[in-house]
Protein backbone atom coordinates (compact mmCIF):
# COMPACT_ATOMS: atom_id res chain seq x y z
CA UNK A 1 0.00 0.00 0.00
CA UNK A 2 1.16 3.42 -1.05
CA UNK A 3 1.65 5.94 1.40
CA UNK A 4 0.43 9.55 0.70
CA UNK A 5 3.40 11.81 1.36
CA UNK A 6 2.85 14.50 4.02
CA UNK A 7 1.24 18.02 3.04
CA UNK A 8 4.41 19.59 4.21
CA UNK A 9 6.91 17.69 2.12
CA UNK A 10 4.64 18.32 -0.99
CA UNK A 11 5.00 21.77 -0.46
CA UNK A 12 8.63 22.33 0.54
CA UNK A 13 9.07 20.14 -3.09
CA UNK A 14 6.73 22.61 -4.50
CA UNK A 15 7.98 25.53 -3.50
CA UNK A 16 11.96 24.24 -4.55
CA UNK A 17 10.68 23.56 -7.88
CA UNK A 18 9.42 27.42 -8.17
CA UNK A 19 12.43 28.60 -7.00
CA UNK A 20 14.26 26.48 -9.47
CA UNK A 21 12.14 27.25 -12.38
CA UNK A 22 12.75 31.06 -11.27
CA UNK A 23 16.39 30.90 -11.18
CA UNK A 24 16.52 31.62 -14.97
CA UNK A 25 14.08 34.39 -15.06
CA UNK A 26 16.13 35.63 -12.14
CA UNK A 27 19.22 35.68 -13.79
CA UNK A 28 17.90 37.08 -16.64
CA UNK A 29 16.01 40.01 -15.62
CA UNK A 30 19.54 40.48 -13.34
CA UNK A 31 21.43 41.00 -16.82
CA UNK A 32 18.43 43.14 -18.50
CA UNK A 33 18.81 45.21 -15.34
CA UNK A 34 23.14 45.57 -15.76
CA UNK A 35 22.68 47.01 -19.13
CA UNK A 36 23.58 50.64 -19.12
CA UNK A 37 20.69 53.13 -21.08
CA UNK A 38 23.93 54.95 -22.50
CA UNK A 39 25.52 53.25 -25.23
CA UNK A 40 29.26 54.41 -25.05
CA UNK A 41 28.95 52.47 -21.38
CA UNK A 42 27.11 49.84 -22.86
CA UNK A 43 29.40 48.83 -25.46
CA UNK A 44 32.48 49.20 -22.95
CA UNK A 45 30.59 47.15 -20.85
CA UNK A 46 30.19 44.40 -23.86
CA UNK A 47 34.25 44.24 -23.96
CA UNK A 48 34.73 44.80 -20.42
CA UNK A 49 36.11 41.51 -19.39
CA UNK A 50 38.72 41.07 -22.56
CA UNK A 51 41.08 43.62 -21.17
CA UNK A 52 44.81 43.43 -21.93
CA UNK A 53 47.31 44.54 -19.77
CA UNK A 54 49.89 47.81 -20.30
CA UNK A 55 52.45 49.32 -18.67
CA UNK A 56 52.83 51.57 -21.53
CA UNK A 57 49.99 52.79 -23.92
CA UNK A 58 49.18 55.43 -26.50
CA UNK A 59 45.50 55.43 -26.99
CA UNK A 60 43.48 57.62 -30.24
CA UNK A 61 39.81 58.64 -29.46
CA UNK A 62 37.80 55.75 -28.22
CA UNK A 63 39.04 52.77 -26.79
CA UNK A 64 38.49 48.85 -25.54
CA UNK A 65 39.32 47.76 -22.23
CA UNK A 66 42.64 47.88 -21.25
CA UNK A 67 44.62 47.49 -17.60
CA UNK A 68 46.83 49.90 -16.98
CA UNK A 69 49.89 49.46 -14.67
CA UNK A 70 50.49 52.16 -12.69
CA UNK A 71 53.61 53.44 -11.03
CA UNK A 72 54.40 53.83 -7.37
CA UNK A 73 54.18 58.03 -7.03
CA UNK A 74 57.94 58.49 -5.97
CA UNK A 75 58.94 56.36 -9.22
CA UNK A 76 56.20 58.52 -11.15
CA UNK A 77 57.41 61.48 -10.27
CA UNK A 78 61.23 60.61 -10.77
CA UNK A 79 60.09 59.66 -14.50
CA UNK A 80 57.90 62.39 -15.52
CA UNK A 81 58.35 65.25 -12.82
CA UNK A 82 56.03 66.44 -10.34
CA UNK A 83 52.70 65.59 -11.38
CA UNK A 84 49.40 67.40 -10.40
CA UNK A 85 46.88 65.14 -9.59
CA UNK A 86 43.58 67.23 -8.55
CA UNK A 87 42.73 64.79 -6.29
CA UNK A 88 42.13 65.77 -2.56
CA UNK A 89 42.71 62.54 -1.14
CA UNK A 90 46.67 61.39 -1.11
CA UNK A 91 47.57 58.75 -4.31
CA UNK A 92 50.33 55.83 -3.89
CA UNK A 93 50.21 54.72 -7.78
CA UNK A 94 49.93 56.87 -10.91
CA UNK A 95 51.19 56.67 -14.25
CA UNK A 96 50.46 59.21 -17.60
CA UNK A 97 49.35 58.08 -20.98
CA UNK A 98 49.29 59.65 -24.32
CA UNK A 99 45.81 60.11 -25.77
CA UNK A 100 45.05 61.21 -29.43
CA UNK A 101 41.97 62.84 -30.51
CA UNK A 102 41.40 62.49 -33.81
CA UNK A 103 37.76 63.36 -34.13
CA UNK A 104 36.42 66.06 -32.00
CA UNK A 105 33.25 64.97 -29.61
CA UNK A 106 32.01 63.88 -26.33
CA UNK A 107 34.01 61.19 -25.19
CA UNK A 108 33.33 58.67 -21.85
CA UNK A 109 36.42 57.51 -19.94
CA UNK A 110 35.63 54.71 -17.68
CA UNK A 111 37.49 53.14 -14.58
CA UNK A 112 36.78 49.87 -12.57
CA UNK A 113 37.95 51.68 -9.30
CA UNK A 114 37.73 54.88 -7.57
CA UNK A 115 40.86 55.83 -9.36
CA UNK A 116 41.63 59.67 -9.95
CA UNK A 117 41.21 60.14 -13.75
CA UNK A 118 42.43 63.65 -15.21
CA UNK A 119 42.32 64.74 -18.93
CA UNK A 120 44.94 67.26 -19.93
CA UNK A 121 44.85 69.68 -22.85
CA UNK A 122 48.18 72.11 -22.38
CA UNK A 123 51.69 71.46 -23.23
CA UNK A 124 52.85 71.69 -19.95
CA UNK A 125 50.75 68.86 -18.15
CA UNK A 126 49.16 71.17 -15.96
CA UNK A 127 45.44 71.88 -16.57
CA UNK A 128 42.77 69.24 -16.20
CA UNK A 129 39.96 69.70 -17.75
CA UNK A 130 36.59 69.76 -15.78
CA UNK A 131 34.43 67.07 -17.06
CA UNK A 132 31.04 67.52 -18.26
CA UNK A 133 29.38 64.81 -16.03
CA UNK A 134 29.93 62.31 -13.91
CA UNK A 135 28.35 59.04 -13.41
CA UNK A 136 28.82 55.97 -11.04
CA UNK A 137 29.48 53.88 -14.28
CA UNK A 138 27.72 50.47 -14.01
CA UNK A 139 29.14 48.78 -11.48
CA UNK A 140 27.15 45.53 -11.62
CA UNK A 141 29.27 45.01 -14.82
CA UNK A 142 32.46 45.99 -13.03
CA UNK A 143 32.47 49.88 -14.07
CA UNK A 144 32.74 51.82 -10.99
CA UNK A 145 33.11 55.48 -12.47
CA UNK A 146 32.87 57.15 -15.89
CA UNK A 147 33.23 60.34 -16.72
CA UNK A 148 32.02 62.58 -20.03
CA UNK A 149 34.71 64.93 -21.35
CA UNK A 150 34.13 67.10 -24.53
CA UNK A 151 37.22 67.13 -26.09
CA UNK A 152 38.42 68.59 -29.35
CA UNK A 153 41.32 66.96 -31.95
CA UNK A 154 44.59 67.29 -30.35
CA UNK A 155 46.92 65.73 -28.04
CA UNK A 156 46.16 64.89 -24.78
CA UNK A 157 47.69 63.65 -21.67
CA UNK A 158 45.58 60.96 -19.30
CA UNK A 159 46.76 60.96 -15.82
CA UNK A 160 45.28 58.12 -13.65
CA UNK A 161 46.23 58.12 -9.91
CA UNK A 162 45.03 55.78 -6.98
CA UNK A 163 45.09 55.67 -3.03
CA UNK A 164 45.83 51.83 -3.16
CA UNK A 165 45.44 49.87 -6.53
CA UNK A 166 48.20 49.55 -9.24
CA UNK A 167 46.55 48.32 -11.76
CA UNK A 168 43.26 50.34 -13.19
CA UNK A 169 41.24 48.87 -15.81
CA UNK A 170 40.04 51.78 -18.00
CA UNK A 171 38.24 52.67 -21.47
CA UNK A 172 37.09 55.52 -23.57
CA UNK A 173 34.20 56.18 -25.99
CA UNK A 174 33.30 58.70 -28.34
CA UNK A 175 29.38 59.89 -27.67
CA UNK A 176 27.49 59.58 -31.00
CA UNK A 177 24.64 61.66 -31.45
CA UNK A 178 22.01 59.78 -33.29
CA UNK A 179 19.88 62.36 -36.16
Amino acid sequence: MMKTPPLRLLLGLSLSVSFMLSLPLSAAHAQEACASPNPVIGAMQAQWNNARTETAAAFSDGFVPVTLVLLPLPEAETRYGKLAIKSKKPMRFTNRYSWRIETEGDYWIAADSPAWMDVIYDTNGKAALEPLTFNHGLRCAGIHKALKFHLRAGAYTLLIASEDLDKVKVSAGREVLSE
